[in-house]
């Protein structure tokens, strides 16, 4: 077997074995939190504040310039805070909002989209994402983990963020979202929406809900709202910190 070919093998393993242990982590530590989680939503009472902590970086293209200035991300991730503490009592904590100065290569800077990510992830392909992402510890691995953001310039087809929900602890978003002087990208909703696909939430028929799979700005952006079932799914997740009944 080549030594690309092993690679390959390994990388496959590692995902799926990874996929199929989050799943079972999430499942097995998150049941008692999500029971309680249901039963307030059954009831109107809230859950929280659970933690989620998100680290955000930034690529830098082929001649080492940043896709965006942090600051450019503020109001996106002042609204992912906002939601999902409204509507599931999860805290958001930002960890750093970094600037990758090295060179990103091209594969990285424009990535393809949802199959052939994850295809691309299971071949090695995404280990610029993974070699920069907020580092995951013993402790962190099994509750706790920071999602990362990144922020690419283009991501292939019609996509403008992507996350391979258990699989990575690392969802990849397009620079154009959030540049207010292109009103027809412009759109606060897609960070908020990757973290909730990271996090386990597929998507929803309601386009007045989060996880409502298109959004078209200016004139036909995504709500914002969450239900019960959502915020249990949250709240089980082993990214996120518990919180307790209030």
């Amino acid at each position: 077997m080549s030594t690309r070919g092993t690679s390959a093998f390994g990388g496959l393993v590692r995902t799926a074995t990874r996929a199929v242990g989050g799943l079972t982590l999430d499942l097995s530590s998150g049941a008692a939190r999500a029971v309680e989680a249901a039963q307030a939503a059954i009831s109107g009472d809230t859950i929280g504040p659970a933690t989620l902590k998100v680290a955000v970086i930034i690529l830098s293209d082929e001649a080492g310039r940043p896709l965006l200035p942090p600051t450019a991300l503020d109001p996106a991730l002042d609204l992912a805070g906002e939601v999902l503490s409204a509507e599931s009592g999860i805290r958001v904590r930002i960890t750093g909002v970094q600037v990758i100065d090295e060179p990103a290569p091209p594969r990285a800077l424009d990535p393809r989209a949802n199959r052939k990510l994850l295809l691309d992830d299971v071949l090695g392909r995404t280990e610029f994402y993974r070699r920069h992402s907020a580092p995951v510890d013993l402790a962190t691995a099994v509750v706790g983990a920071p999602v990362t953001v990144i922020v690419v310039r283009n991501i292939d087809g019609r996509v403008t963020g992507c996350s391979l929900g258990i699989s990575a602890d690392w969802v990849i978003v397009q620079a154009s979202l959030f540049d207010r002087d292109q009103p027809h990208t412009y759109d606060e909703t897609v960070l908020v929406h990757e973290l909730g696909h990271a996090l386990n939430l597929p998507h929803h028929r309601d386009r007045r809900n989060l996880m409502f799979p298109a959004s078209s700005p200016p004139g036909q952006i995504r709500g914002t709202i969450l239900q019960g079932w959502q915020t249990a799914v949250l709240q089980a997740n082993h990214h996120v910190v518990p919180g307790v009944s209030v």
